[in-house]
């Protein structure tokens, strides 16, 4: 008999994993992904007589980020049928004009994918990046050339590439390494024509672009990536299947990454994972029989201790 409860509940957790593989087995093993991008532009930290040269920034490299072949497969969206593309926030806030045409700005990307077979999203990338140089000349042409550095579209493709692996890499395991590997290409190439700043930073306290291909492509971090997927892909997406094997899948993946972070006390990665998915844990698990999950997230995300506290009560 308990062979054959067994046997049920392996069949049943099959029947689920295929019919969420199916998502990324369409287009012969689907490992790409196009851009559903919106991007803002804040110019009140620049002079009045400077925003005219920027007043179509915010439609040209909208368009160019929607309207690049970061990849070369289609995939049919699991919900309305359409082309499947990944729900990205692009704003960019300037903070000087150096120049003519030369401009200093922070981005902040934040990046969403659909829960699987649902009209919800969920949060997979959101990072600040605080010291990008570049030139911008209005109605200038952009061309996408992985292979000649350009401080502004490299610029754009690099988070492009690590928007798709990120989104790749919730789907299936390590499938997002091609898009990582592109990205780190990108920062080769910045770093070998220009002066580095953004791309790479001495500071063990302080991210740079180089850091997060780097450390994903990285073989320490097979674990981690492997955790990102279950997360989503056995957690987050089967939610609405089996919701107490689901919750169970989510806790085991944080104890993974929490126990790796903790190997990995400076990883900006890991970082990245618990600020862009905090509210996402803590609402997530609030009907999770172990309560004591709460206590260990504070150990392993002491930034988010106030809300894990909040949850754990509820």
């Amino acid at each position: 008999m308990n062979y054959l409860l067994k046997m049920q509940k392996f069949s049943v957790k099959l029947c689920i994993l295929f019919a969420l593989a199916s998502f990324t087995l369409i287009s012969n093993q689907a490992s790409s992904q196009e851009l559903d991008a919106i991007v803002d532009v804040d110019l009140s930290a620049i002079n009045i007589d400077v925003r005219d040269r920027l007043s179509t920034f915010k439609t040209e490299v909208q368009n160019y980020l929607n309207r690049t072949r970061f990849t070369d497969e289609n995939i049919a969206n699991d919900v309305r049928g359409k082309p499947y593309k990944i729900k990205v926030n692009f704003s960019f806030y300037f903070k000087n004009a150096t120049g003519i045409d030369s401009y200093e700005a922070q981005l902040v990307v934040s990046v969403q994918r659909n829960i699987y077979k649902t009209q919800n999203f969920t949060t997979v990338f959101r990072v600040k990046d605080e010291s990008w140089g570049f030139n911008y000349v209005k109605g200038q042409n952009f061309y996408h050339d992985d292979l000649k550095y350009n401080n502004l579209t490299s610029f754009l493709d690099y988070y492009a590439y690590m928007i798709i692996g990120y989104d790749d890499d919730s789907w299936e395991p390590a499938l997002g390494t091609k898009r990582f590997q592109s990205a780190q290409n990108i920062v080769n190439l910045a770093i070998a024509n220009s002066d580095g700043r953004g791309w790479i930073d001495n500071s063990s306290l302080k991210q740079s672009r180089s850091v997060y291909p780097s450390e994903l492509l990285n073989s320490k971090y097979d674990k981690f990536r492997r955790a990102v997927w279950m997360y989503h892909f056995a957690g987050i997406d089967s939610l609405q299947y089996d919701k107490k094997e689901a919750l169970e899948k989510i806790a085991e993946a944080l104890d993974i990454i929490g126990k790796f972070k903790k190997t990995e006390i400076r990883s900006f990665t890991i970082k990245q994972f618990f600020d862009a998915k905090y509210m996402e844990i803590a609402s997530a698990l609030v009907d999770y029989y172990d309560k004591s999950i709460y206590r260990r997230l504070m150990d392993y995300d002491p930034d988010h201790t106030s809300t894990y506290d909040e949850y754990a009560k509820k």
